[in-house]
């Protein structure tokens, strides 16, 4: 089996355009140049407290 990256996307909020990042490196992989979100990653959601 192939292990899944835990990659999710988020809105910049000073370009308005999306960010890919990967939860397990804590890292920025890519951004989006053209408007709307990337097809098939999930939108990351603010964590409860």
């Amino acid at each position: 089996m192939t292990k899944k990256k835990d990659i999710v996307q988020v809105k910049n909020p000073k370009t308005g355009k999306y960010v890919k990042i990967d939860r397990d490196a804590g890292k920025i992989i890519s951004h989006k140049k053209s408007s709307g979100k990337y097809k098939g990653v999930p939108v990351a959601r603010k964590r409860k407290k």
